[in-house]
């Protein structure tokens, strides 16, 4: 089922080829089309709205249509770059590989934001202070695009979505100035920041996908790069001054309109701090390795307890690097790639989950239990490879949390195990 305005998170078409395809829609719409009518120049007021975030994960990075009134005819239209559906064949598949089709469509004005309304998401309108010309040729492109064979594309969270399809949009018919005005600008925030912060409401999922990125997404961003985020390009909209002819500037917002005001999902203004409470987790699992060390000499559920404990941190974090892994060398998820948290969970993990109940049984061979030590250190001395990675320009990671959880817990296994395995091992007939 899909719904009006689920906006998610390019490297979707190339930049060039998405400039040629949008020229192409405004050539093609302005040519004459003797079956209608255009509308007259002057009629159209093109305004921009900006939903608030929602309950739902997809929806806590906003929304944003470009709404088109035509005060002659009355059609009032709000068209967004936001939609898809669960149910199109191998969806799973093409959202996990980076291939999700996502589609353009417009829906009545009064409709759209009646849908926002009940689900307690606000909505703002900006007027812009478009001159007849420009506004036509949004119109124009506009209708181009939202033609079946054009309404497609390829979707990306941080380089092609439904905010960064209206800011090309707005600049193509500003001739660049849009871009021009704020390229230059900076507020420091990277697009993993910027996706902790918005994501906050989810902190379990916040971390995984903290784990997920990898260092492309920590590079600061322009303001242009910025208004991946709606809110962002609402805020930046405000500010932004664009010639008006004759040497004159000018607004390009006329006017900012509340038309839905509920904060009951408001975004938080700063990504959360999630070193500590992942320090803390980390410590006190190490904390129960060691105390289940100081019992193994006489205690054989001891010996266990460390064997569940280690089963279970690698194979999670196993499966957790696999995936990642093939997330980089299989997928169009670029943002992922060059990622200095494989060091912290390698696949070689699953191997770990699978031996260490083999090296704990009572009489192991030894081969098993070298071998259980050996990945154990190696899990410690990759991790540690991942620290001294943070002090290297170039390949530095902001993987602070995933760190701070990783490191003690792959330490105190390491000692675990060795001392397990050995207490184990005595016991061989």
């Amino acid at each position: 089922m899909t719904a009006p305005g689920r906006c998610a998170w390019r490297q979707v078409i190339p930049a060039r080829v998405r400039a040629l395809a949008v020229a192409l829609g405004l050539l093609l719409g302005a040519a004459p089309t003797p079956a209608r009518a255009q509308p007259p120049r002057d009629s159209l007021v093109i305004s921009v709205l900006t939903m608030g975030p929602g309950p739902e994960v997809f929806e806590r990075f906003g929304h944003i249509s470009i709404r088109v009134h035509d005060l002659r005819t009355r059609v009032d239209t709000a068209y967004n770059w936001g939609m898809f559906s669960f149910d199109q064949p191998r969806f799973l598949v093409r959202f996990l590989t980076g291939d999700t089709r996502y589609w353009m469509q417009g829906f009545p004005t009064l409709s759209l934001v009646n849908a926002y309304r009940e689900a307690g998401r606000w909505v703002v309108e900006q007027e812009l202070a478009l001159s007849p010309p420009q506004a036509d040729s949004l119109w124009r492109y506009i209708q181009w695009n939202a033609k079946e064979e054009n309404k497609w594309y390829r979707y990306d969270y941080y380089l092609d979505n439904c905010s960064t399809r209206v800011r090309d949009a707005l600049d193509l018919v500003l001739g660049g100035a849009f871009k021009r005005a704020v390229v230059a600008r900076e507020l420091g925030v990277t697009y993993r920041s910027e996706t902790m912060r918005l994501a906050t409401a989810y902190p379990l999922l916040n971390f995984a996908m903290d784990f997920a990125l990898g260092r492309p997404a920590d590079a600061t961003i322009s303001a242009w790069d910025e208004m991946f985020v709606p809110m962002r390009l609402r805020a930046l909209l405000r500010e932004v001054r664009v010639p008006r002819g004759g040497g004159r500037w000018g607004r390009l917002v006329t006017q900012e309109t509340v038309l839905v005001a509920d904060e009951r999902f408001a975004e938080a203004p700063a990504p959360p701090d999630q070193l500590w409470p992942a320090l803390a987790a980390g410590l006190g699992v190490a904390d129960v390795l060691l105390l289940l060390v100081l019992l193994t000499p006489r205690s054989r559920a001891a010996r266990w307890g460390i064997g569940v404990i280690g089963v279970t941190w690698h194979f999670v974090v196993g499966v957790a690097g696999l995936l990642l892994l093939c997330a980089g060398l299989y997928t169009r998820h670029i943002f992922m790639a060059r990622n200095a948290n494989l060091l912290l969970a390698t696949p070689a993990s699953l191997a770990l989950a699978v031996l260490i109940p083999l090296a704990l049984a009572r009489g192991p061979r030894e081969r098993m239990v070298r071998a259980v030590r050996t990945l154990g250190v190696l899990a410690v001395a990759c991790g540690l490879v991942a620290v001294a990675l943070r002090l290297v320009p170039g390949l530095a990671q902001e993987n602070r949390p995933l760190l701070a959880l990783a490191v003690p817990v792959h330490a105190a296994l390491a000692l675990a195990l060795w001392r397990a395995t050995a207490r184990a091992a005595a016991l061989r007939p």
